[in-house]
C-alpha cells in the first residue's frame, strides 16, 4: 500500500502531471485534446503523461466514440478507501 500510493504523489511531483490533476480535478471530466489545448503540449506527450498517472490509479479513463474521457479515481484503487489526493 504505502509503495503504491507513493507512486501516486511521485506522478504529481511532474509539473505537467500536477497542472493536468488540477484542472481535471475542477472540470470533472476533461477530453485528451481539451486537456492537449490546456497544457499547450502536443498530444503525445499529453497521452503519455495521463498513461502514467492511470496506471499509477490517480485517474480513471472511459472511452466516447473515438475520444477517451478522464477522470479522477476518489477511490484507492488499492485499497477502495477514498484517496487522499482528492480533495472531494
Amino acid at each position: 500500500m504505502k509503495t503504491a500510493c507513493t507512486k501516486c504523489f511521485k506522478n504529481l511531483g511532474v509539473n505537467s502531471r500536477s497542472k493536468l490533476f488540477s484542472y481535471i480535478e475542477g472540470k470533472g471530466e476533461c477530453s485528451v485534446s481539451e486537456l492537449t489545448k490546456f497544457l499547450g503540449l502536443r498530444q503525445p506527450t499529453v497521452s503519455y503523461h495521463l498513461k502514467e498517472m492511470s496506471d499509477s490509479g490517480l485517474l480513471k479513463k472511459r472511452a466516447n466514440g473515438k475520444s477517451v474521457i478522464y477522470s479522477l479515481n476518489v477511490s484507492c484503487p488499492h485499497d477502495g478507501k477514498p484517496c487522499v489526493v482528492s480533495g472531494k
